[in-house]
């Protein structure tokens, strides 16, 4: 059996678009580490969220250090690093922590004030709780992804503790 605590955000958002300096600032985060698939860009895609571009130009312009940090390839991840103006991880191995730790250390931030947002609770969620950095989960992005099924059967997986998480947090950062 899973072990929830792993698994449950800390912060939950519609979409990365919502997240606003301020409430990086609220959560306590310095840095962010950043998923690509359904959160920025349907996966498989290099169709980037509408405003994907300026949110990640806001962030970065309010002084927050950024990195991308994806299991995919380089293949996939190193143009849409490039798209963005972002430095990179791929291969990071998340659910395993030890991706977004390089992250952390490129970024000379300590882990536990990098906020990683990504939409996958068994992923992105699990290696920021196992590491220590603030995690936040974003619903998935809309559209058509390349593995329809793992989606559908990983969100049937996650939806029982979204439930949990719903029962004492909204979205958002509360003050």
């Amino acid at each position: 059996m899973e072990n929830t605590a792993l698994l449950m955000p800390r912060y939950r958002f519609r979409s990365v678009l919502d997240i606003t300096p301020e409430d990086l600032k609220k959560m306590g985060a310095e840095a962010v580490a950043l998923d690509i698939d359904n959160t920025l860009a349907p996966d498989g895609t290099f169709h980037y969220v509408d405003g994907a571009s300026e949110w990640v130009e806001r962030i970065k312009a309010a002084g927050f250090p950024m990195m991308i940090v994806s299991n995919g390839s380089f293949i996939r991840v190193a143009p849409i690093a490039k798209h963005f103006g972002l430095p990179y991880v791929c291969f990071s191995g998340k659910p395993k922590p030890k991706g977004l730790l390089k992250a952390a250390e490129r970024m000379a931030t300590p882990i536990e004030k990098v906020a990683m947002i990504g939409d996958q609770l068994f992923s992105d969620i699990k290696a920021a709780n196992s590491c220590g950095a603030i995690a936040v989960r974003t619903d998935p992005t809309e559209g058509r992804n390349l593995y329809p099924c793992f989606y559908k059967w990983n969100y049937k997986r996650e939806a029982p503790i979204l439930k949990e998480f719903e029962k004492t947090h909204g979205y958002g950062v509360e003050a």
